[in-house]
């Protein structure tokens, strides 16, 4: 056997030494030299890949099987294996332990790819990552909000009946309409973020983190059901009292609820089982026949990643986020977490209970959900042009089915908007999409629904004569404001002037009898 290299491969070329006969094979020998030469990779002989599409062809005849070897048509499998297919398995998941489990399985066999860095990103795009993150990182911890101070919404806790501490973001004036936001499953309330803010001039805007997700605690005995959620929801309604109430009982301030994702089926479920409270639920990339993989529990929330970078190109993969390294930045910071924050190489997880389930949730309790909801609250679907599970063409079949008349009645108002992508050209030239921009004709939409359902409360206020309404100048409004800021300078200065041994401010105890 002798190697020769022929341009960049090295060939090798067997020599069979075979004899003519028992008697003479000391003396006469057979040489034959093999006519196809194997390429050496990695210590192992691999033969040559075929480019021809004919010789393919001939291949894949000679080793085909014949015609009755297949099995019948009504038995055999004809889906290609690229194909997504609903997971028999995904279908007997009826708990949180199951659903671990199966997550447990799940990750197994398709980590991997990412651990292993066979799926990765872009070298270009990890640097930028990598930097990007860093500054969201720093900028989230110091103001609360991936672009700076000014923008993030105020952190709040509450400690519920059942012992988990709910934590929420809130935006804007405590008098103003609410308007409360539900996030979508493995995700946390900062998805809101650029939603919220620029409504917060005129609503309050309160944006929760489920029951194990984001900073919220997790429930020990894993109760993470529809009715779980639903009731952590009606808790933070009635304390903060979301819904104001006239002599006789009847709820005087409505309020918009919003939902994405599996945020969608707690909102209709909630506004479904306490009628009134809800003026307007707007549900965004919410279809009441999702897959259970898709609406009740994430495949990947058991995952454990060895760095950030296997997790972020899963994320890219999973949103479409291929070259926006801010947002997939953004979306990391959301949605991940690192297993250890003092050692990085510990790996990444996702801020997730690995045991979250959302049981007693199917596509017929949903679609009951939207229809009893839909003669008394008005409905606003939400299209995202960069939504990868929810096409316009659906939307348009579940906007139709809602505005069926029903046993409950006709429906009150349906309506679907498109959130446009904002695709744009970057200095090379090459399509981008600005989330921002995303984000920011969210928002415009729901402001809009907002104000309608708004103007509607206040003029049948108006109406009934309970309220009167009378128009304020610019003039007075700067007045007002200056006379609160003379004030508030006051009172620094006049604190300034206080030492330490002054004895405290007088208060209205002190006058008492």
């Amino acid at each position: 056997m002798f190697s020769r290299c022929v341009g960049r491969r090295p060939l090798t070329v067997f020599q069979v030494v075979a004899p003519k006969a028992a008697a003479d094979c000391r003396d006469s020998r057979l040489r034959v030299d093999l006519v196809m030469a194997l390429p050496l990779k990695k210590g192992f002989l691999t033969e040559p890949a075929v480019t021809s599409g004919a010789s393919r062809k001939e291949r894949r005849r000679k080793t085909a099987l014949p015609d009755v070897a297949f099995l019948p048509a009504e038995t055999y499998d004809l889906l290609d294996d690229d194909d997504e297919t609903s997971d028999p398995m995904v279908a007997e998941i009826e708990t949180s332990e199951q659903a671990y489990q199966y997550s447990v399985e799940y990750c197994r066999a398709h980590c991997n790819q990412f651990n292993q860095g066979l799926m990765r990103l872009d070298p270009m795009v990890n640097v930028a990552f990598a930097n990007d993150l860093s500054a969201v990182r720093f900028n989230r911890k110091m103001w609360g909000h991936h672009d700076g101070s000014g923008r993030g919404g105020e952190q709040r806790t509450m400690l519920l009946p059942s012992g988990i501490v709910l934590h929420y973001l809130e935006w804007g004036n405590d008098q103003a309409p609410p308007i409360v936001m539900l996030h979508d499953v493995c995700d946390s309330c900062h998805i809101w973020d650029d939603v919220a803010q620029p409504l917060a001039d005129k609503y309050r805007i309160l944006a929760i983190d489920f029951r194990g997700h984001g900073e919220s605690s997790r429930s020990p005995r894993h109760e993470y059901g529809v009715d779980a959620l639903v009731e952590d929801l009606h808790e933070l309604v009635v304390r903060l009292s979301l819904n104001g109430r006239d002599w006789g009982g009847a709820y005087t301030r409505p309020w918009v609820l919003c939902g994405k994702g599996m945020g969608g089926a707690v909102a209709a479920a909630y506004a479904a089982r306490h009628e009134g409270r809800v003026a307007g639920l707007a549900l965004w990339d919410y279809d009441p026949d999702f897959p259970k993989e898709r609406l009740c529990f994430s495949p990947y929330q058991a995952g454990h990643f060895r760095g950030q970078e296997p997790l972020a190109a899963l994320l890219a993969k999973q949103m479409g986020l291929k070259d926006d390294a801010k947002y997939l930045a953004i979306t990391f910071t959301n949605r991940a977490e690192y297993v250890d924050p003092a050692d990085e190489k510990a790996g990444c997880r996702f801020r997730v209970d690995p045991y979250f389930f959302l049981s007693d949730m199917s596509p017929g309790l949903a679609w009951t959900q939207l229809r009893a909801v839909a003669p008394r609250t008005h409905i606003l679907l939400v299209h995202n042009q960069s939504s990868l599970d929810w096409s316009y063409e659906r939307a348009m079949e579940v906007r139709r089915a809602l505005e069926q008349p029903s046993e409950h009645g006709e429906a009150r108002g349906v309506r679907l908007v498109v959130a446009s992508r904002g695709t744009m050209l970057d200095e090379d030239k090459n399509i981008v999409e600005d989330l921002q921009k995303l984000y920011g004709g969210i928002a415009a939409h729901i402001r809009g629904f907002a104000d309608g359902i708004d103007r509607a409360a206040r003029a049948k206020l108006r109406a009934e004569g309970v309220a009167r309404y009378e128009p304020i100048a610019e003039q007075e409004i700067e007045a007002k404001q200056a006379e609160r800021e003379a004030i508030r300078q006051a009172a620094r200065e006049a604190a300034g002037f206080m030492a330490k041994e002054d004895p405290p401010a007088p208060t209205f105890a002190d006058f008492d009898d």
